[in-house]
């Protein structure tokens, strides 16, 4: 971050505007800030620290102290800062909360964040804890670690130096974003506990496995090698078993297939006579239907003789149809006739008497003429006075002094509601502070209800970890004993082959005046397993609570450090009420806003109405005097007849005329169209009926020819009346359906006959087999074949079944192995991130001790020149007790007295030294390292009186040393020589009426 321009308006001993525009340095990156003491030095640094973070630079003075006692009164005390950072220009405008020169509640904290786009400042964020969060994200910094390492406030220059571990750690993960490494130690314990899991649960599913094997064994206890042996023998005896029983079910199923064949050539001899009974039973049937048959026959004969002459018949029948249907057209056609000719003498009548009315009707039609004109004539009188009497109503609607008289009412209603709205304060400092407030607390509730929860985790894993812990000593002490009784066991062993006189293999002595008693034996391994389950058990909740103890204390820290000095409560319930509180004064004070926006926008609405009514009262003005010169012109254009008719006299006139000539014209058309129709009609049926009476005599003829024709065909087939013909007649189809039933019935008994010939060959000398008791034998062998085959089957599927168990549990015991050997690694590295090490130091911990190891040799080469070889700074190593993390707490290295002792032990200007060297390691490592922060501006307030002449020269060349680099570094000091030094300054001088300031580049 590198500021441009910083401006102070009524902020502190500054009264008026004053700017600082650094970019008037040309390229220089010290400058010096001088005054007299209380000129308002420090307070630059404080502007700059306000526009941020709304804190001043040493966190001394409050918002309510930084307005200036020689401001006007109606002067806003403000702080602009326009910075660059990473190629991006950003700006700052911030007010701190002061009075109102008028109203009684104070202006409110306010601020504003832009960027620059190029062309105009684009805002961010408005609210003040979006802008605190914005300024942070982009510094990666806070208040307190951008007075640490960016600015060394006067007083206060020992406080990155002397701050505590934590804090350092806090900073450094900060700026150098180590919380990734921290995440990977937590996902590489949870995953550590989480392999460890896995392998319990699956030696839990590897047990249960073997537990279904049909064997009395304690597989708990079995060894690797004894569930082989007994899954092995116990797979061989069900292959055994199995083959036993494949050989019974074959045996038993060849009885069935002999016993199957017999009922098969039984069903058939028995089809035979089923058959032969029922060709019997045809036989009478057909003897009874006999006579029917011959009178079908007989029937069927007929048919066919009447179908030879259907042709000759359906002639007859054709023209004799023809005829009678001649003789009625030809009665209804002359009948039409003399009725058209009735109706063409009637039609004559009326066209002789229409023709007489034609001379009437030619003067009815003038006259028509001559009422359409006068009409026309009356409907443009009538437009004209139409148009009169509009312009009359328009002359009388326009009214000026009506809106005169509204736009007065408007007048004295927007004086009203200027006068309420100037008796409204401006609220929205007090909400910003509220709602800042409200935002801090939530948070702080937050963090409270986290801190809850995790301290009853934390309870529950130490009384967890009481049981735990007294499991894996019980279980030590039980590995202890077994191992103990195991060598009393082999000394036992020894005791059997040891005689009186002969030397022991273990001590050497030829006497044995105490020997070794067997002892009750103990599985050592499984104690062992049961002593390493319960070791590591232990250990996962040990690790398990470091991680909660360490959530625990970040917690404590967060929420005693939250608000940066503010007072926040503890207790959840007053929380919760003050966040409810404030949460209605927002809701009152938004009420409020929304009422003043509301009277804003009627006061709005109100001009807008004032515009217009002005608008309209010279419209109408110009628009009336227009209207009556208008009104004059047509007034000379009416004129009036009173003899003439009236216009409804005319119009009835013309509908009356009108109707009469369309009724003359309508008579008229359709007499002539009715007369000329009839003409061809009767020509019509004139000339039909002649072509009819001509059709009658050629049919009468055809008729007596077919009838003549017909009756000779009658005696040639034997019909003795047309009644005998007419019976015997079928149609097509029932003659052939009839010659298809006569030749079934004839093949029907030609087959019953042979069927019985052939049958009585095949039965002759054969009993009728007994199916019930041949089926019962085949029943009773296919229930001892199923039965075998259930047998088999179960057989199989036990052996099935205890082979995937057998499988299964190979397969689980490579899992485990593989599980086992990830646990050995993933374990051990996760057991060392969390801090079970000789350091007692995380892992994210020990990055962190690298980058400070960094920023320590940076800072060195600075202090070394400084001090001229003197002092070094070196991070402590060795490890602290229990939890507490250590690796950044700094000692200095003395080269007079060859020793090492804690940087406390300095004296106010080594102090300075050293903390000036460490700010300066700190920005270069920093700079290089990371990407996201930018530290290329530091300021420095006094601190240099504090040296003796040598070492302020030293100090001076190490400021000058790091020009080259691009940082820009201000300082505040009183001290002469330096002021020479340094070609740019930044001059505050002191005045009765307030501080001014003025920047001199030599």
């Amino acid at each position: 971050m590198r500021p441009e321009r910083l401006t102070l308006r009524a902020f502190g001993p500054f009264a008026d505007e004053q700017t600082i525009d650094f970019r008037e340095l040309g390229g220089r990156t010290m400058f010096v800030i001088s005054g007299n003491t209380g000129a308002g030095k420090t307070t630059i640094f404080d502007a700059l620290t306000f526009a941020l973070y709304g804190e001043t630079s040493g966190g001394e003075r409050e918002m309510s102290d930084l307005r200036s006692h020689f401001a006007k009164p109606d002067q806003k005390t403000e702080v602009e800062l326009e910075f660059l950072l990473k190629g991006e220009r950003y700006r700052i405008i911030r007010q701190p909360s002061q009075p109102h020169p008028v109203n009684k509640t104070d202006y409110g904290h306010e601020a504003e964040f832009a960027r620059h786009d190029g062309t105009t400042w684009k805002p961010l964020a408005l609210k003040i804890p979006e802008i605190r969060q914005q300024v942070q994200e982009l510094l990666q910094l806070d208040h307190k670690q951008f007075s640490q390492i960016l600015l060394l406030p006067q007083n206060k220059f020992r406080e990155l130096l002397m701050a505590e571990s934590k804090d350092k750690l806090q900073i450094l993960k900060q700026l150098f974003k180590t919380e990734h490494y921290g995440e990977f130690q937590q996902r590489l314990h949870r995953k550590a506990l989480d392999l460890a899991a896995a392998i319990k649960e699956t030696k839990t599913k590897q047990l249960s496995k073997l537990e279904e094997l049909p064997l009395e064994l304690n597989w708990a206890e079995a060894t690797e090698t004894t569930i082989r042996q007994e899954t092995e023998q116990l797979l061989k005896s069900l292959d055994e078993k199995i083959t036993n029983a494949a050989v019974t079910e074959q045996a038993i199923r060849e009885t069935v297939q002999r016993v199957t064949d017999r009922l098969r050539q039984a069903e058939q001899l028995e089809q035979t006579f089923v058959e032969y009974d029922e060709l019997l039973r045809l036989e009478q049937q057909l003897a009874v239907t006999l006579p029917e048959t011959k009178r079908q026959t007989e029937r069927y004969d007929a048919a066919t003789r009447a179908a030879a002459i259907s042709g000759v018949f359906e002639t007859f029948q054709s023209e004799q149809q023809t005829v009678q249907q001649l003789t009625a057209t030809k009665q209804h056609v002359s009948s039409e006739l003399e009725q058209l000719l009735q109706r063409l003498d009637q039609v004559n009548q009326d066209v002789e008497r229409l023709a007489a009315q034609e001379p009437e009707m030619r003067e009815a039609a003038r006259r028509l003429e001559q009422i359409e004109e006068e009409l026309q004539r009356l409907q443009d009188q009538e437009q004209l006075l139409t148009q009169q009497q509009q312009l009359t109503r328009a002359i009388a609607e326009l009214n000026p002094e009506a809106l005169r008289k509204e736009r007065d009412q408007k007048r004295n209603e927007r004086t009203t509601l200027q006068t309420r709205v100037g008796a409204m304060t401006d609220d929205s400092s007090n909400r910003l502070t509220i709602q800042e407030r409200r935002f801090l607390l939530q948070n702080a509730e937050q963090k409270q209800q986290e801190w809850q929860r995790n301290e009853a985790e934390r309870l529950r894993l130490i009384e967890q970890g009481t049981r735990v812990k007294q499991e894996k000593e019980q279980a030590e002490l039980a590995y202890t004993t077994g191992r103990q009784n195991e060598r009393r066991q082999l000394a036992a062993e020894l005791v059997a082959h040891l005689h009186e006189g002969d030397a022991c293999p273990v001590c050497g002595s030829t006497s044995h005046p105490h020997l070794a008693v067997k002892a009750e034996s103990l599985d050592v391994e499984a104690l062992h397993q049961v002593y390493l389950t319960a070791q590591t058990a232990h250990q996962e909740l040990q690790a398990t609570y470091r991680t909660v103890a360490e959530r625990k204390r970040q917690l404590e820290h967060d929420i005693t450090t939250l608000g940066q000095g503010k007072e926040i409560p503890t207790d959840l319930t007053v929380i919760r009420t003050e966040i409810e509180s404030l949460q209605a004064q927002e809701t009152a004070l938004q009420r409020q806003q929304e009422q003043k926006q509301q009277l804003e926008q009627q006061l709005r609405i109100i001009e807008t109405a004032l515009e217009r009514l002005d608008r309209q009262i010279e419209e109408e003005s110009d628009r009336q005097s227009k209207l009556q010169l208008e009104l004059a012109r047509l007034e000379g254009m009416l004129t009036r007849n009173p003899d003439a008719p009236s216009r409804r006299e005319l119009e009835t006139e013309q509908q009356t005329l009108s109707k009469r000539l369309a009724s003359f014209e309508a008579a008229r058309t359709g007499a002539h169209n009715q007369k000329q129709q009839l003409d061809q009609d009767v020509a019509v049926r004139r000339d039909r009926l002649e072509h009819i009476q001509t059709d009658l005599t050629e049919r009468t003829s055809k008729w007596m020819e077919a009838k003549a024709t017909f009756e000779r065909s009658l005696q040639e087939e034997r019909f003795a009346t047309i009644e005998q013909f007419e019976q015997a007649r079928m149609t097509r189809q029932d003659i052939a359906q009839l010659a298809e039933q006569l030749e079934a019935d004839r093949r029907k008994r030609q087959d019953v006959e042979s069927g019985l010939e052939r049958i009585r060959q095949i039965v002759k000398a054969q009993d009728r087999p007994d199916l019930a008791t041949i089926r019962l034998s085949v029943e009773q062998a296919e229930a001892e074949l199923t039965e075998a085959t259930d047998q088999r089957i179960g057989a199989e599927k036990e052996r099935l079944h205890v082979k995937q168990l057998v499988d299964a549990w190979s397969t689980l015991q490579q899992q485990i192995e593989a599980e086992d050997t990830r646990y050995g690694i993933i374990g051990e590295l996760a057991r060392v991130g969390v801090g079970e090490n000789a350091q007692r130091m995380t892992f994210e911990t020990y990055v962190q001790t690298a980058y400070f190891d960094e920023i320590l040799q940076a800072a060195n080469r600075h202090l070394h020149g400084m001090t001229s070889g003197r002092f070094l700074l070196e991070r402590k190593t060795e490890a602290g007790k229990g939890l507490k993390k250590y690796g950044l707490d700094l000692n200095v290295f003395d080269a007079y007295t060859s020793q090492t002792r804690h940087v406390k032990t300095l004296s106010g200007g080594e102090s300075f030294k050293a903390s000036l060297a460490l700010a300066l390691g700190l920005s270069e490592v920093v700079q290089e390292a990371s990407g996201g922060v930018s530290l290329e501006t530091m300021f420095i307030d006094e601190g240099f009186g504090t040296l003796d002449p040598e070492s302020l020269e030293q100090a001076i060349e190490t400021l000058l040393s790091i020009q080259a680099s691009g940082r820009m570094v201000g300082i505040i000091s009183h001290v002469q020589e330096l002021k020479s030094r340094v070609d740019a300054k930044i001059e505050v001088t002191q005045g009765k009426t307030g501080s001014t300031i003025r920047l001199v580049v030599e």
